[in-house]
């Protein structure tokens, strides 16, 4: 039982490690990881050229986040509607999208707050219920929205 808890501490101090060092040098912890999809806070040293790949200036009050991909580290920004974590695929409206859309007319737009950031599709009322007008967003292989992502030079 002790030897069994040892290893299990050792098992998760070597994890632990091993995202510290990625947060020291990203391009070398994706090489190595190949895919991680738990994003993380640039470091400071690739603030600057992230925020670069997005057109955004260096004193943009924003922290970009990565991850990795393919043995490759990928940058999002998380501002407005771009939404940085796992994208929604599900084809059924929210409850609240539904609720928008019984005060709302026909045609209506539902805004984000009622659809969910993360939903790939773009809704609208119809008949007092949320009707999916089709995908605006495409999802990349693992599972975040592409337009949202850029990879790290």
């Amino acid at each position: 039982m002790v030897k069994a808890i040892l290893v299990g501490c050792a098992i998760a101090l070597g994890v632990a490690a091993s995202a510290a060092a990625g947060q020291d040098d990203p391009a070398a912890y994706c090489r190595r990881e190949g895919d991680d999809n738990m994003t993380r806070p640039v470091p400071a040293a690739m603030a600057e050229t992230a925020k670069q790949l997005f057109s955004l200036p260096a004193d943009k009050a924003v922290q970009p986040i990565w991850r990795c991909m393919d043995g490759k580290v990928m940058v999002c920004v998380p501002s407005g509607e771009n939404y940085c974590g796992r994208a929604d695929t599900q084809v059924i409206a929210t409850p609240d999208a539904d609720a928008y859309c019984g005060t709302h007319s026909d045609g209506a737009e539902i805004p984000s707050w009622a659809t969910g950031r993360d939903t790939i599709f773009k809704w609208s009322c119809q008949d007092g219920h949320a009707k999916n007008d089709g995908a605006v967003r495409s999802v990349d292989p693992r599972g975040f929205v592409k337009e949202y992502w850029r990879e790290m030079p």
